[in-house]
């Protein structure tokens, strides 16, 4: 066809523009409204694979097909329709099948009448950066969405990328981390491991990863897994790291629960020493327990063997367990057997396995799982056990002990020999039978009170009861009672012992008798008196009634065991309580309370009733003894003290005694009642006892002395030393109040001790006044106290070596009482006082019961005249012929004689006259202390003698030399 004249021009400019199209470097195509290609350039060609020829023509569809939706369609016709340009994003297919991304600009063309008559599209080939810009998106969205925490640092740890997740799992936001080191999530001690992921990243690693923990925001740890990799440039540098943290706290906790669980299995099976295994019979994949292997001797480490058990069971059992091992894995039997394994080290155990097998889906034998369990302990306990049965029959049945089986309702079941020949019947008659037929009707209640206790809780009970035999006879039996019970702990039944103890209730009635009871009298002791004076109080309360105890001692009790012998004492005393028995009311009570003392306990009695009954006591006891083929005459002294509302036990033991030792004092053989008096002279005496514990301590007590003059010189040749108390309270206490107190509670061994030391030293002091002249001797009286006490002699020594006084310068005044006790005993102890050179002397001579043959015995060197003798000279002719007597005697045993207590000039005429040496009292002086003694011997003083001249007194066969003695004196 060939186009109009007036078309020319318009031909050449399409060529040009053709031209220039052709020759862009981006594909042109042109397409009219039906996407009829009516233009493609060769950059179009390049780019779709068409060339222009084969483009021209045909639909831009059909060339480059793509996917295009509806709505992308009406969005691109309605953009050209108002004469704007469309740019998209396709992807298409050129010919040879490569898919292509394409960035498309299509560009409308109008006719002259303004209608779109083509379509230009102007591609750039956009794959490789579109391809980018997609994994970058792809990778971006990847990283935001994913539920691992990834972050991203530099080099140095400078964060520089953080996702969402990363957010969720440290707790930091992007804006609070991005630009900090990743040192903040390290928790202390982890800071280096940073460090060595980057060293090893850079260091040419590309990858590391590792398990670690890291720190929340809130402080809270997390475990995570790192996976660390190096980010390079193009020239293989690290510019950076990326980092994926997996939050695996839920994994660790897992496998920790899962260790702890294996460590608490293995734990449970050693402790129940049972091991496990199981045997996969398809993969031969088999597996067993630590304990398991333990059981058996093997070793853990080692590769599981399913038959190696089978090697090392005892050949007593091998077959048996070979048998069944096999049936379980060719036929499927369970299995199940106990026997004994050898293991490594040589021990033999007993086990116990079980097995079950599992089945496949096809009916064959899949898997074998056990457990084996060392069954040692209970397979020797069960082997004891029977052991113990039989040892328990025997000894049930042999036993000499009664031993019975009784049902929880209380009847025997089961019954020994020995019990049947305790209670004296057959096991027929005990069997089945209610246990209290067989008790002592007085005990019953406490049969009944037995099976009770032990169904209370008490699952032991043990008693003694009386059980009656057939005869009539009566037997007391020990019970001890168990009650059994099972291993749940209910009650099975009662086992109970029984003991025939008739032989010792027999004796501990007699044992309790005697510890109540005088052995010699038969009457009741001082424990079962106190007892019925606890309870006579009591009762006498109750009664408004009064309660008399009389205290009673016989007289020369002593005088008649050691004349008679002991054996005549004891009969003394038996007939003595048998007197005083019949002689009281029925119903009092009379115990001997020790030695030849009784004491009566009188009920609902008045002050003459008791007086009464204590005449008829004294009266029976006056009656002539006859002991040792003799007729002895004996009284006793009885002390009566009746109770009041503040009366004890004790006060009105110590208140008839009282009364009883001033019946005594009072001449013996009569009877005294306690009263005001004696309650306040009991107490005067008892505070005196008192303070005089503590006289010591509080240096209350002096030493004061009393001058023995020469009555032919009356110069001062001796002193007395003479103990004084002055209380800080009471004021002076006289010797006659406290000594005899100090004597009783055995004070007077210290008090003497001291006083014999203070006197011995005061003695050096005085001789050392006048050395040259004669020496001035002290006496210290020495009571039967200090005689009896260990060592005397060597404590006398000890005060001797101490003070350094000459021994002849010592006098010790000894009363005559000493010579009523152990002759043999005190002969030996004054003669070691003797050996040591110091004189002896006879106190209060003529007031005791001393003898001729006494002082020819002792080693006695003087004898002092008691002042009562020295009182009645000049006056009475008797004391005067006393005193003669005495001086007769005295010469012709070769014995000093001292004059005391001369208080008038006739008492010291007088005894000048009867030849007396020597003398003192309060005529010459009285006691003083020892500054008044230094005085008179420092004046060398004289003492004048009424009508004495020199050698108008008989010449005395002894030197003029002081007599050098010491004593305790009394009194004056």
């Amino acid at each position: 066809m060939i186009p109009p004249p007036h078309c020319e021009h318009q031909l050449d400019a399409c060529r040009f523009q053709a031209e220039l199209l052709g020759a862009v470097g981006q594909a042109i195509v042109a397409v009219d409204l039906d996407r009829v290609v009516i233009y493609w350039n060769r950059a179009a060609e390049e780019m779709y694979g068409w060339s222009a020829d084969e483009a021209i023509g045909r639909r831009s569809i059909d060339l480059m097909p793509r996917i295009e939706t509806a709505h992308e369609r009406e969005g691109l016709v309605e953009t050209l329709l108002q004469g704007r340009s469309w740019t998209g994003d396709y992807e298409i297919t050129r010919r040879d099948g490569a898919l292509r991304s394409v960035i498309v600009t299509n560009t409308p063309v109008f006719d002259e009448h303004g209608d779109l008559v083509a379509v230009i599209g102007c591609s750039v080939d956009a794959t490789e950066r579109i391809a980018m810009e997609r994994r970058c998106s792809q990778l971006a969205a990847i990283v935001e969405s994913s539920g691992d925490a990834i972050f991203s640092t530099t080099v140095d740890g400078v964060v520089t990328n953080w996702n969402e997740a990363a957010e969720r799992l440290f707790g930091y936001g992007r804006d609070e981390i991005v630009g900090q080191t990743v040192t903040v999530l390290a928790p202390p001690g982890l800071e280096a491991e940073q460090a060595w992921i980057r060293d090893r990243l850079t260091s040419g690693r590309a990858h590391e990863r590792l398990e670690s923990v890291r720190v929340r925001k809130d402080g809270t740890v997390v475990d995570v897994l790192l996976a660390a990799s190096a980010i390079r440039d193009e020239a293989g540098r690290v510019v950076a790291l990326a980092v994926i943290a997996q939050d695996i706290s839920h994994r660790v906790a897992a496998q920790r629960a899962l260790l702890a669980s294996r460590q608490r299995l293995a734990e449970a099976q050693r402790t129940a020493r049972l091991g496990s295994f199981e045997f996969d019979l398809v993969t031969g994949h088999d597996v067993w327990s630590e304990e398991y292997c333990r059981i058996l001797g093997l070793d853990p480490e080692a590769r599981p063997q399913r038959s190696r058990f089978l090697d090392i069971v005892h050949p007593d059992n091998a077959a048996n367990v070979a048998d069944a091992w096999r049936a379980t894995l060719r036929l499927g039997v369970p299995f199940d057997e106990e026997f004994r394994v050898r293991r490594t080290d040589g021990v033999y155990r007993w086990v116990r396995a079980r097995a079950e097998p599992e089945w496949a889906a096809d009916g064959s034998l899949a898997t074998v799982r056990g457990t084996m369990m060392d069954d040692t302990e209970r397979v020797e306990s069960e082997r004891e056990r029977r052991a113990a049965e039989t040892r328990f029959e025997i000894i049930f049945e042999q036993s000499q002990i009664g031993a019975v089986i009784v049902d929880l309702d209380g009847q025997p079941t089961r019954v020994n020999r020995a019990m049947c020949r305790i209670l004296g019947r057959s096991a027929t008659e005990l069997i089945g039978c209610r246990w209290t037929a067989f008790v002592h009707p007085d005990d019953v209640p406490l049969g009944h009170m037995m099976w009770e206790r032990v169904v209370e809780g008490h699952d032991t009970f043990a008693d003694e009861r009386r059980y009656v035999h057939p005869d009539g006879s009566t037997v007391w039996v020990s019970t001890n009672v168990t009650l059994v019970r099972d291993e749940g702990g209910a009650p099975q039944y009662y086992s109970a012992q029984f003991l025939d103890i008739t032989a010792r209730k027999e004796m501990e009635g007699e044992l309790a008798h005697r510890v109540l009871h005088d052995t010699l009298t038969g009457l009741p002791n001082r424990a079962l008196l106190a007892d019925r004076l606890r309870q006579g109080l009591a009762g006498s309360r109750r009664r408004g009634a009064r309660l008399g105890v009389m205290f009673l001692d016989i007289d020369q009790f002593k005088l008649v065991n050691d004349s008679l012998g002991h054996g005549a004492g004891d009969e003394l005393l038996r007939t003595a309580a048998a007197r005083i028995t019949t002689s009281i009311r029925a119903g009092d009570t009379v115990a001997r309370f020790g030695g030849d003392e009784f004491v009566v306990v009188c009920d609902d009695v008045s002050g003459a009733e008791i007086e009464q009954i204590a005449a008829r006591v004294l009266a029976a006891l006056s009656i002539p003894w006859r002991l040792a083929d003799q007729d002895v005459h004996v009284t006793a002294s009885i002390g009566i003290a009746l109770a009041d509302g503040d009366s004890t036990p004790e006060s009105l033991l110590r208140d008839s005694d009282a009364a009883m030792y001033r019946a005594k004092r009072r001449g013996r053989g009569r009877i005294e009642l306690f009263d005001d008096d004696l309650r306040i002279t009991s107490e005067r005496r008892l505070a005196t006892a008192t303070a005089l514990h503590r006289a010591m301590d509080r240096d209350e007590l002096a030493v004061a002395y009393q001058p023995v003059v020469d009555l032919a010189t009356g110069r001062l040749v001796s002193v007395e030393a003479l103990v004084r108390w002055d209380t800080i309270g009471r004021g002076a206490v006289q010797p006659a109040e406290f000594i005899p107190i100090a004597e009783e509670t055995g004070l007077i061994v210290p008090i003497g001790a001291w006083v014999l030391e203070e006197a011995c030293r005061q003695a050096v002091r005085w001789q050392a006044i006048r050395p040259g002249g004669p020496r001035l001797g002290v006496a210290v009286n020495l009571s039967i106290r200090q005689l009896i006490s260990s060592d005397v002699a060597g404590r006398l020594r000890d005060v001797l070596a101490i003070t350094g006084l000459d021994p002849a310068d010592v006098c010790l005044e000894l009363t005559e009482s000493v010579f009523m006790e152990d002759v043999d005993f005190f002969g030996a102890t004054l003669a070691g006082l003797k050996a040591l050179g110091v004189t002896l002397a006879i106190d209060d001579f003529g007031t005791g019961y001393s003898s001729l043959s006494y002082l020819k015995r002792f080693p006695v060197d003087a004898v002092k005249i008691d002042r009562a003798f020295v009182d009645g000279l000049g006056t009475d002719p008797h004391d005067t012929a006393l005193v003669a007597a005495i001086l007769a005697m005295a010469g012709a045993l070769d014995l000093d004689v001292i004059a005391e207590g001369v208080e008038t000039v006739d008492q010291l005429v007088a005894l000048r006259a009867l030849g007396v040496r020597r003398a003192q009292g309060f005529h010459l002086a009285r006691p003083m202390p020892a500054d008044a003694i230094a005085e008179l011997v420092a004046t060398d003083h004289r003492w004048t003698v009424p009508g004495l001249t020199r050698g108008s007194l008989p010449v005395d066969r002894r030197p003029s030399a002081p007599v050098r003695r010491v004593a305790v004196a009394r009194g004056r």
